[in-house]
């Protein structure tokens, strides 16, 4: 799904990317404002490694565990939308 369309404030939407604007920022020393749905991770400098660790971060946030398929997927993950989907259905999944 297209970053551009996805529907934030309907379920966890709003508070996963709440969660995820501000790990990216702080761990990217970027001010949040640059931090949107549409932004590619690559242009943010996330690199693999980081994506990892932004990622562990979303898993303590909210108690969810990234299944490893996930992860092993994480090139599939190409902006901020991808990953506030990505954890907006693990949290649906959660109950």
């Amino acid at each position: 799904m297209s970053a551009a369309v996805i529907p934030v404030g309907e379920r966890m939407s709003d508070k996963v990317f709440a969660a995820l604007r501000g790990v990216i920022a702080k761990q990217m020393q970027l001010d949040e404002a640059k931090v949107t749905l549409a932004a590619k991770l690559e242009e943010l400098g996330v690199k693999s490694l980081d994506l990892v660790e932004i990622i562990m971060s979303i898993e303590d946030e909210f108690a969810i565990e990234i299944p490893d398929d996930a992860m092993q997927a994480s090139s599939k993950y190409k902006t901020v939308g991808d990953l506030v989907e990505l954890g907006d259905e693990l949290i649906a999944a959660k109950g």
